[in-house]
């Protein structure tokens, strides 16, 4: 005979096996979810007894379930635990009063409690109590079984912290304490951002970089993913619309604890011009062309398909699309070829260039660059401009014989400088020319009368003028925040204001080329500031090379439009690279037959020899004032206000615009000194020119050589 007990007695969740029951009897345990109904089971049993012993029999309990609590670990730290919670551990099973064991265990359930217990984190400090002791159905812990935490640091920031329980043991009559520990979260963030550098008014790509990670007490190092938002007011107000000046800026990634690079780019600034009026003038004239049918600038009765005048510069004076034939400098002339453009009718000798070659040394036969031999067209490209954006959508156009379009947009058009070139497939340059965008009316000639009483109409302004301005580019910038595992950073991206003041300027011009060096800025010594095919800036001096003598110089002219002639002497051979049949290095009024080396746009000409003699009252050289037919201008924009003629009546403005030395590209003697070449050369290895500074005027200058770079006043033809 053996004695069976057990308690609690009347719980419903522990039912005993009925009287009918074969065997040692047993209890069916359902733990129910709520920790306040799970009592402890307690069981009991003797060994087998004598019958009819009228005795009392001891009876020694034993805890039939497993007892689970939860005490602080050596590294938790402060703050609320919220809630802890058993998940899919089994709920139920059978214990055999007998065997004592347990049988049938299974039914996966979730045991919640919310405790909301401050706790200081010293460890052992409980997290339960005892009536909060989870009574649970010993087991081995199936899959999916976990422990999961719910916490609140003392920053009032939530974390649920778990642990994987698959295959652990809960022993019968045992109590198993779980030591919380926060080392999963005891992390120190780090989220460091080095901003961009200022972006100028031209805009860019820049970097910034971005580190960010957490390293909890372990020395264990992860990755946190960051974000970022913007900000236009201070910081006021935040948002995930990037401002429309900010081109490109990467606002989320994975983190890491190197620096991270990211790319941000500005678009450019649009600068505003303290004094508009010459590009107001431009913007309100009528647009010509249309995209798909330009106005060609070798057209001037109306810009038709019809190649009119050809030049190796064209005047724009108005937004729209535009195009031009590929053709030599003026070798086409009152819509037939011009053949006296590119060959020399001049006594043959080796001063002369009797053919007038191309870039591969070939003599031209043909005005459209195409039908010559070795050439090949391929690509339209930019050399450079003198202001932004100027001319765009730059193309080469295989139809007829070929020609480029372009675009002079109203919102950038302003007066400046391009230069275009053609190439082939091999990247070399066929030919180059100059857009000049101007509202200058430079058909509005103004007459002079030379010494000799010689009478030439010249350009009011000098080729490739533009008027002096400032303009302003307001600065711009917006803070950026970047956060990160509840750390931030604010950094600022800036675009810088800049204010860009230039005096009326102009290209330079070694002597017989006909590519335009870039501008100083018009107050000093200071280039004005280009743009390359790319659209960047630059405040560079052109290059400079040695392009050798004769024929070969003549062919690096053609290959590199952007590059001066180093040497001092020029091309060193030909007399007759301005005007076709000149064979004489004397000054004199014979009449210039304009070539295709000749700078001039269409309807004009470099002058002869003694165009400027008129500016003294001896023809020659003076210092004498009185024999200065003219007056110092000593405001900003200096040089000599010439009389056109005796009657000093009217003027011709010629700006102390200085020179560009050929041995380094650098301008000098801006503000101080003029010079300007003519057509007409005084030796192999120098032309002749105007030259003068406020106390001097030569009007027949002889000193220097061809390679230095000087200003141009055309004549109409």
């Amino acid at each position: 005979m053996r004695f069976f007990a057990y308690a609690p007695k009347d719980n419903g969740h522990y039912v005993l096996s009925g009287s009918a029951y074969a065997g040692s009897p047993v209890i069916s345990v359902t733990v129910p979810v709520d920790v306040n109904e799970q009592e402890d089971l307690l069981v009991a049993k003797t060994d087998e007894l004598d019958g009819n012993t009228n005795a009392a029999v001891p009876l020694t309990f034993r805890h039939a379930l497993t007892a689970i609590r939860f005490v602080c670990g050596a590294d938790m730290q402060g703050g609320t635990v919220k809630s802890v919670s058993l998940k899919n551990v089994y709920s139920s099973g059978a214990y055999n009063m007998g065997t004592q064991t347990w049988s049938g265990v299974g039914t996966p359930a979730t045991f919640p409690q919310t405790l909301d217990r401050s706790i200081t984190g010293i460890p052992d400090e409980p997290l339960t109590v005892d009536a909060q002791t989870f009574m649970m159905v010993p087991q081995t812990l199936p899959d999916g079984a976990q422990l999961e935490v719910v916490f609140t640091d003392n920053s009032s920031m939530d974390h649920t912290l778990t642990a994987d329980l698959k295959g652990t043991v809960w022993p019968v009559g045992k109590t198993v304490t779980y030591k919380i520990s926060s080392s999963s979260i005891n992390w120190t963030y780090t989220l460091a951002v080095t901003s961009p550098a200022d972006f100028t008014y031209e805009g860019g790509t820049q970097q910034y970089n971005v580190t960010s990670y957490r390293q909890n007490t372990k020395g264990v190092k992860e990755a946190v993913a960051w974000t970022a938002q913007y900000s236009e007011d201070g910081g006021a107000s935040w948002s995930n619309t990037r401002p429309g000046w900010l081109d490109a800026f990467t606002v989320s990634g994975n983190g890491g604890d190197t620096p991270q690079s990211y790319n941000a780019t500005v678009i450019a600034q649009t600068g505003v011009e303290a004094n508009p009026q010459h590009t107001a003038a431009l913007q309100n004239a009528s647009v010509k062309g249309t995209e798909t049918v330009p106005y060609n600038l070798a057209n001037q009765t109306n810009g038709g398909t019809v190649d009119e005048n050809t030049a190796n510069c064209y005047v724009v004076g108005a937004p729209g699309y535009y195009s031009f034939p590929l053709v030599y400098g003026n070798a086409i002339k009152g819509g037939t070829t011009n053949t006296s453009a590119y060959t020399s009718t001049a006594p043959s000798r080796t001063t002369i260039l009797s053919h007038f070659i191309n870039h591969a040394g070939n003599a031209i036969t043909d005005p459209y660059i195409r039908n010559n031999a070795d050439c090949t067209p391929a690509k339209a490209e930019l050399v450079w401009q003198d202001a932004p954006n100027l001319v765009t959508d730059i193309k080469y156009n295989n139809t007829g014989n070929g020609n480029i379009s372009f675009t002079v947009d109203k919102n950038t058009i302003r007066q400046g400088n391009a230069i275009i070139a053609i190439k082939d497939a091999g990247d070399n340059v066929l030919w180059s020319w100059h857009i000049w965008v101007t509202d200058e009316d430079i058909n509005n000639a103004i007459e002079i009368t030379n010494f000799q009483g010689k009478k030439y109409k010249l350009m009011s302004v000098n080729l490739g003028w533009c008027d002096g301005s400032t303009t302003n580019y307001a600065e711009r910038s917006c803070k950026v925040k970047f956060t990160a595992g509840g750390e931030s950073q604010t950094i600022t991206v800036k675009q810088a204001s800049n204010s860009i003041t230039t005096d009326g300027n102009h290209p330079y011009y070694q002597w017989g080329r006909k590519d335009p060096f870039l501008p100083s800025n018009g107050l000093a010594n200071t280039n004005k500031i280009w743009y390359d095919k790319d659209g960047n800036a630059h405040t560079e001096s052109p290059k400079t090379e040695n392009f050798s003598t004769g024929a070969t110089c003549i062919m690096n002219y053609i290959l590199k439009p952007d590059v001066m002639q180093s040497q001092y002497y020029g091309d060193n051979t030909y007399a007759n690279l301005w005007s076709a049949d000149n064979n004489v290095y004397t000054a004199n009024d014979e009449n210039v037959i304009k070539t295709i080396y000749d700078p001039s746009p269409v309807g004009f000409k470099l002058p002869p020899g003694n165009v400027f003699t008129g500016f003294t009252t001896t023809g020659g050289s003076t210092s004498t004032s009185s024999e200065i037919n003219g007056t110092w201008s000593s405001s900003s924009l200096k040089g000599w206000n010439f009389y056109t003629d005796s009657s000093k009546s009217k003027t011709i403005f010629f700006p102390a615009s200085g020179y560009r030395y050929r041995s380094n590209g650098m301008v000098s003697n801006v503000s101080s000194d003029g010079f300007y070449w003519s057509a007409v050369p005084s030796s192999p290895t120098k032309g002749r020119y105007l030259y003068f500074y406020s106390l001097q005027v030569i009007p027949l200058s002889t000193s220097n050589y061809r390679a230095v770079g000087f200003g141009l006043r055309s004549s109409q033809e």
